[in-house]
């Protein structure tokens, strides 16, 4: 009996123990999904981090198409200023401003680096300024979890990843953009209609002239870069007046928006304006018509017509279907991505609805991020814009729909850690699954994480000759580098006294940047006269030449994005077996 009873309370005792130790981790799981302060520091360890990695892999990417126009337009900038205020006729029609290309032409005065290396210094730079604006963005909508998750769902999205290395202009703009959104949302939230979800306080509300200084910069930076960028004053603008007739409607007084904010809006909007003039030699000779002008110009931009692929067909760019984007986004981002972004925007219109009924105030900074993601490509839609490369132009609403998944799962998170403690470890553990599924495709596309498409849409394998997969070009460093090591190891004997002719598709700069001297490059219409052909997966150059030696090739997930062919050597054919005679 006696060792009945000590059994019995030593069971007692470790059940209680085990109690203890789960209430423990419940209370640990739920302080981390409130958002304490460890979160903020691990977040900057992340950044901290993602910019070592970005540092020590700058040299694997390769030269993109946009480059070398890039480098010139930002060399025709600088001396625009040094040499009189002078434009040229192509600075004068220019639909792009000169926002970092100006600033890449100024840094090559004192780079250690070749002009194409300074640029991707720089341009990994600004893509770093902008993760720093996503982890703001979300920690502003929903607290320091928010901003954690934030810039996860952001850095492990594998198509913005491989862009913020070489990428002169949509990267710089996506910046620009997030920067200019996250200032408009403390706007908001400094007349109390932008409150964070479930819990942040409002310590970075909108105030005094640091604030409206930032705003200011944001909005003229992201306008220098691209003109689409003065959709950020509309939805300042515009927001502002929602706020007005929302507080008019619901407490039946003036709003404090027109009274208390009025000057320093209208201030920061010219600011950004002005701003925006210093960058661009256009819109520097004709203020206003000039950056009208180039916004109806890149809405149609009937001077380029290319060949683009959908679902296994060819479009003119110029005619594209309608659903062109909403196709790419749908295959080339991640799948929680997706699925908490179309779950937050769900529970985001339920609680609007109910704040309608019940007349309480609507929480409009979660819906300037949705009306960021969404009204940019709705506006291409509706304009029937030129569109092509995918969702390329498209990458500067990646970080606002980003920010809407991050956000949106630290209120999932902190609400099952209120009401479900014991559920909190499934939310962390699909989150953690998620991360390291991410960083395993980061590392297995490296340095062409561009191509990446997710597992819903079959992967690249199914997507190669369906859709837009290596269009940039930046295939051709490893392609060369691979091409050069085969011919020398086979070739050993008369390398060194010997020139090659490379033929291939894509432009002259991939192959005299990447290649050594003793090989030459020949245009596509003397191809049949080269020794070897050297070409990506974009507009079929692929399949050209398959009756050749294949010499080397890269691949990715399964597939082949770039090729070297024997020009020298054709395969032999083996003859069909004929036949047998019928009896």
């Amino acid at each position: 009996m006696a060792l009945n009873s000590g059994a019995a309370h030593e069971a007692l005792t470790l059940r209680g123990r085990v109690a203890r130790l789960l209430e423990g981790s419940r209370r640990r799981w739920q302080a981390l999904s409130l958002g304490v302060p460890c979160l903020d520091v691990l977040s900057c360890l992340c950044l901290a981090s993602i910019s070592v990695v970005m540092l020590l892999t700058l040299k694997d990417y390769g030269l993109t198409y946009d480059e070398e126009p890039h480098i010139s337009y930002g060399e025709r900038v600088l001396e625009f200023y040094t040499g009189g205020f002078q434009p040229s006729g192509t600075l004068s029609r220019s639909a792009y401003g000169g926002g970092f290309d100006l600033c890449a032409a100024l840094l090559r005065r004192i780079s250690p680096f070749d002009e194409y290396r300074t640029n991707h210094v720089l341009a990994a730079f600004v893509a770093q300024v902008g993760l720093l604006g996503t982890w703001r963005l979300g920690r502003l909508l929903g607290g320091p979890a928010g901003g954690l998750w934030s810039l996860l769902f952001l850095v492990l999205t594998p198509v913005y990843y491989g862009h913020q290395f070489n990428n002169p202009k949509d990267i710089p703009f996506a910046a620009g953009y997030v920067w200019g959104l996250y200032y408009i949302a403390r706007s908001l939230l400094a007349v109390g209609a932008a409150a964070p979800a479930d819990g942040s306080s409002g310590t970075e509300r909108a105030s005094g002239l640091g604030y409206w200084l930032g705003l200011g910069i944001a909005l003229g930076l992201g306008m220098s870069v691209r003109v689409g960028g003065a959709i950020l004053m509309l939805y300042l603008l515009g927001f502002l007046a929602l706020i007005s007739l929302d507080e008019r409607w619901r407490l039946g007084r003036p709003a404090r928006v027109s009274r208390s904010m009025l000057w320093p809006v209208i201030g920061s909007v010219l600011g950004g304006w002005a701003l925006m003039l210093v960058f661009w030699p256009r819109a520097l000779k004709d203020p206003f018509h000039g950056p009208a002008a180039a916004l109806e110009t890149v809405s149609r931009y009937t001077a380029y017509d290319s060949p683009t692929l959908l679902r296994g067909q060819t479009f003119s760019s110029n005619h594209v279907p309608w659903d062109y984007l909403p196709s790419y986004f749908l295959v080339q981002l991640p799948e929680l991505t997706l699925g908490c972004f179309i779950a937050a925007c769900a529970v985001l219109c339920g609680m609007t609805l109910r704040c309608v009924l019940r007349r309480q105030p609507i929480a409009w900074g979660w819906w300037l991020l949705v009306t960021a993601v969404l009204v940019p490509p709705a506006y291409a839609v509706v304009r029937h814009s030129t569109l092509y490369n995918g969702l390329r132009h498209f990458l500067f609403i990646v970080p606002p729909l980003c920010v809407l998944a991050g956000a949106g799962w630290a209120v999932l998170t902190r609400a099952v850690a209120r009401r479900r403690p014991r559920w909190v470890l499934v939310p962390v553990a699909v989150i953690g699954l998620f991360v390291f599924d991410q960083v395993r495709a980061l590392v297995l596309y490296h340095p062409h994480q561009h191509v990446f498409f997710n597992r819903a849409s079959g992967g690249l394998r199914s997507a190669v000759g369906r859709y837009e997969t290596e269009y940039y070009g930046s295939v051709y460093q490893e392609l060369d580098a691979q091409l050069v090591e085969e011919v020398w190891r086979t070739e050993r004997d008369h390398y060194l006294n010997t020139t090659f002719d490379v033929a291939g598709c894509g432009s002259k700069l991939f192959f005299t940047r990447n290649l050594p001297l003793n090989f030459q490059y020949q245009s596509m219409r003397n191809a049949n006269h080269a020794d070897f052909y050297a070409s990506y997966v974009r507009d079929g150059c692929l399949n050209r030449f398959r009756d050749r030696r294949l010499v080397t090739q890269v691949e990715r997930g399964g597939a082949s994005i770039a090729v070297a062919r024997d020009l020298r050597q054709r395969l032999e054919r083996r003859p069909r077996p004929k036949k047998a005679a019928p009896p």
